[in-house]
């Protein structure tokens, strides 16, 4: 079982709240509202959770859709019992 996943980043708990609502009812169940890993906290308290890259297009175009700034993603890989957060480019 693949242990690792992407998350993205939002300036605001309510961005990221709205966009996760957006995309519930849009019918997509592979995102997860999660709480921010404390290693990759960027003054947000809530971040969205997906497991493949291939769901990152379907993320941002629906953030620009409603007006949401492009939000910043990471890789989470777990490595020795811990994750490492790298910044995907995009």
């Amino acid at each position: 079982m693949n242990m690792n996943y992407y998350i993205s980043i939002f300036e605001t708990k309510n961005k990221a709240v709205f966009l996760y609502s957006v995309l519930e009812t849009m019918g997509y169940r592979i995102f997860q509202l999660i709480s921010t890993p404390c290693a990759i906290k960027a003054g947000c308290n809530y971040s969205i959770k997906f497991p493949d890259k291939s769901h990152i297009d379907i993320l941002i175009n629906t953030a620009k859709e409603i007006g949401i700034e492009m939000p910043d993603i990471y890789y989470a890989e777990k490595k020795d019992g811990k994750y490492k957060y790298k910044k995907i480019l995009i």
